[in-house]
């Protein structure tokens, strides 16, 4: 006779032991007491009494005060025959039947069995006929009511009814929020069995997991971390279970971040709406920082300080580098720069005074040490890392995405503010900020080929580019050089006709 195959027998012991859970209704040891609708599980927990479902089968739930439609089928006859005691997620002071919690009046943790310590026939309870307590009276006092004694055998699990699910808290029908923020779509639901959580975006269904700007977590969740305005869409969440399902949608919309650079970044203080810092060098005092700045910001200064004081320690210590503004710090006044001790934010800045007063709202920080100061209120390389930038009060928050679009690309780092208009950085003029600026001109004989650097033109030279340079043409070119050039019609611009033997040569 042959033996079954192995995988039948895993089959047949995988049916078996599903039928066992359905008959018992619970997940261990225990036995039907009423009409497949009530269980005593055997087993232990830790903490309350809620944490102990785990002693019951699917589809099976402790029973608790919510049940007592079913516990009142077991009458006292039933329940004091029982060997060992059950507890029920309720309490039973006072003779009635509700949450058992951890306070004096909603301690005394009721249940079933012979064993449990109080039992008192004709009283008022979660069953008929009498009362038990599986544990009581001042349980609450040691901070351990419904907790699970030594007196307790296990718990009373009830047959729990298949529920539709449902969305509790439905979304708002439209959510904005910032590229730069951190938010979560919640979708908490009811229903037994609990539902699953599906979401989709624009009706397609999102999978990501842990990763991505988009991504579903454990709790389902959906998490967005700094999304992008491609991540605008309608997003849909779905619960369903073997009994139905529920949907809820709403619309978010991903805002471009706003930036108060000219180059539409921002270096720190994105959250802040009013103070960015702008990293970048500038020439002279540092109100000529300003070309960091986006239109209609400046470089802050003491005119700016309700905006200043928003700042807090935690911002500057998570700022790298060091961010001057216009102002100085003297004598716990804020006053404009003048005198060197130009004030500045971020963690490398050269010094910081948290009991000082200045133009923040507390502490005083300056970019410069104090023998440092004859750097006055300029830029010094690898001490300042750019400035901070200061919204113009009544100037409108541009959307940096909503960027006009240029046919020509700006150089030189020009930005486009206007459908196929640049504006320029500081050093730079022209249609796409092509063309360099070098104070006082460079002259009829020169080209401005970078901010203040000129070039001379081929034939000149000296430091204005003035002096002409002397040449002659061999006797073989007998026509004048005008600019250095021999003028040879019959044998070429260049004499390059000449036999070799002949050939012009140029002499500077």
């Amino acid at each position: 006779m042959t033996s079954p195959p192995q995988y039948l027998i895993l089959v047949l012991c995988a049916v078996v032991g599903r039928t066992h859970l359905q008959e018992t209704g619970c997940s261990g040891n225990g036995k039907i007491i009423k009409e497949n609708q009530l269980s005593t599980c055997k087993g232990s927990w830790s903490g309350h009494i809620s944490n102990s479902s785990h002693l019951c089968a699917p589809g099976w739930g402790v029973c608790s005060h919510k049940e007592q439609h079913l516990l009142s089928l077991i009458h006292w006859k039933q329940a004091t025959t029982i060997r060992g005691c059950y507890a029920i997620n309720a309490a039973q002071d006072g003779g009635k039947c509700r949450e058992c919690r951890d306070t004096m009046d909603t301690d005394d943790l009721a249940g079933i069995g012979k064993d449990c310590p109080h039992r008192n026939v004709g009283q008022t309870s979660c069953i008929r006929g009498g009362r038990i307590d599986a544990s009581c009276c001042v349980d609450a006092y040691f901070h351990t009511a419904c907790h699970q004694t030594s007196d307790i055998t296990g718990v009373v699990c009830c047959k729990v009814k298949g529920q539709k699910p449902q969305i509790l808290v439905r979304p708002r029908e439209k959510l904005v929020e910032s590229e730069s923020n951190i938010f979560l779509l919640g979708c908490q639901s009811s229903g037994f069995p609990p539902p699953t959580i599906h979401w989709y975006r624009n009706g397609r269904q999102i999978t990501a997991t842990g990763k991505g700007r988009v991504s579903i977590i454990s709790t389902g969740d959906l998490l967005f971390t700094l999304p992008k305005k491609s991540d605008t869409g309608l997003y849909s969440c779905e619960v369903v279970n073997e009994h139905g399902m529920d949907m809820a949608s709403t619309k978010v919309v991903i805002k471009g971040s706003y930036s108060g650079c000219r180059d539409g970044s921002t270096e720190g203080f994105a959250d802040h709406k009013d103070v960015h810092a702008c990293k970048g060098k500038w020439e002279g005092h540092v109100k000529k920082g300003r070309s960091l700045c986006q239109r209609g910001w400046r470089v802050c200064s003491p005119r700016d300080q309700a905006s200043l004081r928003y700042i807090s320690w935690i911002d500057i210590f998570d700022l790298q580098g060091c961010y001057a503004y216009n102002a100085e710090n003297t004598r716990g006044k804020c006053k404009r720069c003048t005198n060197g001790k130009m004030a500045g934010v971020g963690r490398q800045c050269d010094r910081m005074r948290h009991s000082k007063s200045s133009c923040l709202a507390s502490g005083r920080m300056d970019v410069f040490k104090s023998k440092d100061n004859r750097n006055g209120c300029s830029y010094k390389e690898g001490v300042t890392t750019g400035v901070l930038c200061c919204r113009k009060k009544g100037h409108k928050l541009v959307d940096n995405q909503k960027t006009a679009v240029c046919a020509a690309k700006c150089e030189n780092g020009g930005t486009c503010i206007k459908p196929n208009v640049c504006e320029c950085p500081l050093g730079y003029k022209g249609a796409t900020c092509h063309i360099a600026i070098c104070e006082g001109g460079c002259g009829p004989f020169a080209t401005c080929v970078k901010p203040g650097r000129c070039k001379c033109k081929k034939g000149y030279v000296g430091k204005k580019c003035r002096k002409k340079v002397k040449h002659e043409c061999l006797r073989y070119c007998m026509k004048s050089c005008p600019s250095g050039n021999c003028t040879c019609p019959k044998y070429g611009k260049s004499c390059e006709k000449v036999l070799w033997t002949h050939r012009n040569r140029l002499k500077s």
